[in-house]
């Protein structure tokens, strides 16, 4: 599977008005359609597979062109960017992206925004995805590998009660972002997914692409907390006047990176939410503690499976 020209797969780009952060994924496809809509579970698999066989548009030197001036980044070893960048306040959004031999990259249309997001509300939501918003089954692996590969996008379970959490969240005026472990090459399947539940739009922070040889073999490219980690040092940093709501699940390790991340910046995070997908009868002590440490901070703590219709903001 191969293609002359890379496509732009990903893309976001966020403001704090002094500072823009932009990031995205390119690679090489032959794919056509990435809408996910109606899709039978073979053209699912087939889609999927395809995204998964890519040809990464590694190390390579772009320059990002907008409706005024540009930018010149360089991708790191699986397609991907992510770089900060003094604001221009003149720009809107990207127009292009070109190659160093001139040639412009395939963008993708309805597959991301291209504008530049101002982000103004006081108080922003980062969520988990998998189990979180999102019945993923990730604690059963097989499960997880045929939920993800067969199922067509509609036919997806959003997690009722999260989902109506975050919309109240953006109801009440939080901006939402989204950060997952799940890779670059989902990034189609999961914005489909988002939009066709109605969840608010956001930036969607992806790990980094993957072979089909690692999904097939469960492989991990990395600890499974650092690219959450990584990242919400960044938004933090970006964000430092913010008050956030992190959410996410206890089927792998948010609860142990929010609780870092609020012992870093404890002036930062107003809530931690978790939504208890399996039962552990020995955590009732440990998550009591939990609790108080957190109150003494002044972050509030929910570990549940229902949650408040409003929070004290």
């Amino acid at each position: 599977m191969s293609a002359t020209v890379p496509i732009l797969l990903s893309f976001y780009a966020l403001s704090n008005g002094t500072k823009n952060l932009f990031t995205g994924q390119l690679t090489y496809s032959s794919l056509r359609d990435f809408s996910f809509i109606s899709y039978s579970p073979r053209k699912t698999f087939r889609t999927l597979l395809a995204l998964y066989r890519t040809r990464f548009f590694a190390n390579k030197h772009i320059i990002l062109h907008f409706d005024h001036g540009s930018a010149v980044t360089k991708t790191d070893a699986s397609g991907s960017f992510f770089f900060i960048a003094e604001t221009n306040t003149s720009q809107t959004h990207l127009k292009e992206i070109s190659l160093s031999n001139g040639q412009t990259v395939r963008i993708i249309k309805d597959l991301y925004t291209c504008k530049i997001n101002h982000v103004d509300a006081p108080f922003i939501v980062v969520s988990d995805i998998d189990d979180t918003l999102l019945h993923s089954h990730i604690s059963n692996k097989l499960l997880k590998f045929r939920t993800l590969m067969f199922t067509s996008m509609e036919k997806r379970k959003a997690v009722t009660s999260m989902m109506k959490l975050i919309r109240d969240l953006h109801e009440s005026g939080a901006a939402s972002f989204y950060l997952s472990n799940s890779e670059q090459n989902l990034y189609p399947l999961i914005y489909r997914f988002l939009i066709h539940n109605g969840f608010p739009s956001g930036p969607l922070f992806l790990r980094q692409m993957r072979k089909v040889r690692d999904i097939f073999r469960f492989r991990s490219f990395e600890a499974r907390e650092l690219h959450k980690t990584k990242m919400l040092h960044e938004i933090i940093k970006l964000f430092p006047e913010k008050k956030f709501f992190l959410l996410g699940d206890n089927t792998q390790l948010d609860l142990k990176i929010y609780l870092k991340i609020a012992a870093h910046y404890p002036e930062n995070i107003r809530y931690i939410i978790i939504r208890k997908v399996l039962s552990r009868s020995h955590d009732e002590a440990y998550l009591k503690d939990t609790e108080e440490k957190l109150k003494a901070k002044g972050i509030g703590f929910y570990y549940a499976n229902t949650f408040p219709s409003t929070f004290e903001l």
